[in-house]
Order: C-alpha cells, then sequence, then structure tokens
C-alpha cells in the first residue's frame, strides 16, 4: 500500500516496511533483509509512530555496513553514533515531513537502479541514492564532508579514490620554504638519511614527499612553546 494512502485508523507502519513495500521484489536481498531488520528495531526504540523517515533509513543503512562504530567505503568515513544521536534528538518530526523524505528517497533510489540496469538494489546503490538527497540528514552530512558520488564510483570501479597515490612532491627548496628553514639544512638532512628523498628517473633533480617532512617535526612541550622566539 502506498504510504501516502494510508487510512487514519490503519496500524502504524514500522520504518523500512513502507520502502521494501514501494520496492517490492528488487529489495529481496541478504543486505537488505538486514537493513530492514536494523530500521525496524530502530523504529520500535525511537518510538517512530508511522514509516516514511529518510533519516532513520540513513542510519539504519550505516549501522547495517559499519564495523566498530564506523562506515568506510572509499572516500566516505562517518561515525555512527554521532548520526544516531542527531537522529535520536530530531526523530519525531511532522508526518507530512517524514513522508515527504522518503518519497524523494524511493524516487532517488530507483533512479540509481535505472541508472546501474541492475534488478536488485544493492548496498552501492543505496549510499548513492543518500548522497543524492537534497534534503533531510544525508543531504547535511554528504554536504558537510564535501564528498562527491562521482568518488564514491571512481573507487567502486577501481579500488582507489581520484588522485590517489599522487602525493605531494617537494624540492629541497620548496621544502626549506614550507618549512621555513634554510635549505642547506635540508640538504644536510637528506645526506644525512634523516629525511629521506628520491631522484627524479634519469636526472639529479631532488623530490621529498610531503609526508616524509613529518618527519623531520619533533612534538614540544608547553614550556618550549612558551618560549619560542
Amino acid at each position: 500500500m502506498d504510504e501516502t494512502r494510508r487510512n487514519e485508523g490503519d496500524p502504524p507502519a514500522r520504518t523500512g516496511e513502507g520502502l521494501a513495500q514501494a520496492l517490492g521484489g528488487e529489495g529481496d536481498t541478504e543486505f537488505f533483509r538486514r537493513f530492514s531488520l536494523n530500521a525496524a528495531a530502530l523504529a520500535e526504540e525511537l518510538g517512530v509512530p508511522r514509516s516514511g523517515d529518510a533519516d532513520i533509513l540513513f542510519l539504519a543503512f550505516l549501522k547495517t555496513l559499519a564495523r566498530f562504530g564506523l562506515f568506510e567505503f572509499g572516500p566516505v568515513t562517518i561515525y555512527v553514533p554521532l548520526i544516531e544521536d542527531i537522529v535520536q534528538r530530531t526523530v519525531h518530526k511532522p508526518p507530512e515531513e517524514s513522508v515527504a523524505s522518503l518519497v524523494e528517497f524511493t524516487k532517488v533510489l530507483r533512479a540509481e537502479q535505472r541508472r546501474f540496469g541492475r534488478n536488485r538494489i544493492d548496498e552501492l546503490q543505496m549510499l548513492l541514492a543518500f548522497m543524492r538527497m537534497e534534503q533531510g540528514l544525508p543531504a547535511r552530512v554528504f554536504g558537510e564532508l564535501g564528498v562527491r558520488p562521482e568518488e564514491v564510483e571512481e573507487f567502486a570501479r577501481t579500488g582507489r579514490t581520484p588522485d590517489a597515490g599522487l602525493e605531494q612532491l617537494f624540492s629541497p627548496e620548496e621544502a626549506a620554504d614550507y618549512l621555513g628553514i634554510h635549505v642547506q639544512t635540508v640538504r644536510a638532512w637528506i645526506r644525512s638519511g634523516r629525511l629521506k628523498a628520491s631522484r627524479l628517473a634519469g636526472q639529479r633533480a631532488l623530490r621529498i614527499k610531503a609526508s616524509d617532512l613529518a618527519s623531520v617535526l619533533e612534538p614540544v612541550s608547553g614550556d618550549e612553546a612558551a618560549t619560542e622566539p
């Protein structure tokens, strides 16, 4: 039954059931079953009076795939307890707002399914659908992360995020400017082995990885920081 046509006397459906009904057999996968169970458990725990809150579906999705409280997939890392705290504080919304969020999510998820040309909904399609939402908690989270759906798809295809492995390189002069020291100091560190450097193939030019520059930084005590000139 379409959630927007529920009679007022009907018993409230649990969150997740409305989405499952909308998707029909296309949501019949092991992942989707676990997701639906998590959504139902969250709805009962939070006392949601009716289905249709995309924020709770988002939390259920994260909890289904999280390990040790973290959802991680390529460029996306989300601390799930933080999302759960937000949902707990904002769960009671006007019914029309909750239904509208489910309608939007279902439409976006359907669009992802058509784009992929698959008969079943999988984890990647659902993640991309949440990322493409324009309202609610998913839009807020991915907006703050600054991660684009294209980056997630690139990781799913290749196992790499865009520009992964292209670490910034510094010449000795650039490294000296970056650290605010004399270039001869940088060259002395390279000669002594304190600072790693590499040569460009077939050339004498030296290059230093940005991550290796951190090896010459040492922590200071509060007293030392206070006496810095």
